[in-house]
């Protein structure tokens, strides 16, 4: 659980406890990007990321390192500050995987699964940087790939999926999602788990937060997983929601309503 934040000095502000591989979902305001992507799924959340890493014990935002999937494709490590500074500019929420097994185990079996979580997200992560030019050519083509894939899915018709290979890493895949990066990172790490220790492979079917994988995952499938997925899904509760500035504990009663709030 999240305490409430308190100011600091310098602008700071200080939070209770966020783990690594901890979910925070971003409402984006003044966006037309984000509100494409809310009108296509029905969710108040448009964007995901992935915290990688809470450095010292204090747990400033400015100690609080994440990793974001941009809409360019890009995937870049920033600091949490950077997004709650901004109070008049994003509402976000964090969520945090409920199974039992993570949970309720060891600490050095929590952590072990966190870390390896993360290390497949961070392995992403790109220190090159291209020209502007580059960056909103590549964010607008991946942006209408996205949409068109809406769009078919809005009319019903079937959406071959392609036959990537599971050595297929999602920075050579460009127009996957921030919340299919975020499934992959969580596939990928407790897969790795389960191969090296002999763990019970039924822990897979936990870390799959989108619903239409009705069969057996494909690459292609974990990277098309969306924000409202992560949102809607219940195998990762609400620990708090930061809105408008406010910081709010949430109950079991809000979930469905913190899930799919219409535009």
């Amino acid at each position: 659980m999240i305490s409430a934040s308190t100011p600091q000095r310098n602008g700071q502000t200080r939070t209770g406890v966020l783990q690594p591989a901890d979910i925070l979902l971003l409402h984006t305001r003044r966006s037309l990007w984000g509100w494409l992507i809310r009108c296509g799924t029905h969710c108040y959340w448009n964007h995901a990321l992935m915290v990688y890493r809470v450095e010292g014990s204090g747990q400033d935002y400015d100690n609080i390192l994440v990793i974001d999937a941009k809409t360019d494709g890009s995937i870049v490590l920033n600091r949490c500050s950077e997004y709650l500074k901004e109070s008049d500019k994003y509402d976000i929420a964090v969520k945090r995987l409920s199974a039992d097994w993570f949970n309720n185990g060891s600490r050095d079996s929590a952590l072990d699964l966190r870390n390896r979580i993360c290390r497949t997200a961070v392995d992403e992560v790109q220190f090159t940087i291209s020209t502007r030019l580059m960056s909103i050519i590549k964010q607008v083509i991946r942006q209408f790939t996205v949409i068109w894939r809406f769009l078919r899915r809005k009319v019903n018709k079937a959406c071959k999926q392609h036959r990537l290979p599971w050595s297929t890493r999602p920075s050579q895949f460009r127009a996957f999602t921030c919340g299919g990066f975020v499934q992959w990172c969580y596939y990928m790490g407790v897969l790795k788990a389960i191969g090296e220790k002999g763990r019970d492979q039924d822990r897979l079917n936990d870390v799959i937060f989108n619903p239409r994988l009705e069969e057996e995952p494909t690459p292609f499938g974990l990277l098309t997983t969306t924000p409202a997925d992560l949102a809607n899904s219940d195998k990762l509760s609400w620990e708090y929601v930061l809105i408008n500035g406010a910081l709010k504990k949430v109950s079991g009663s809000d979930n469905s309503a913190l899930a799919a709030v219409p535009l």
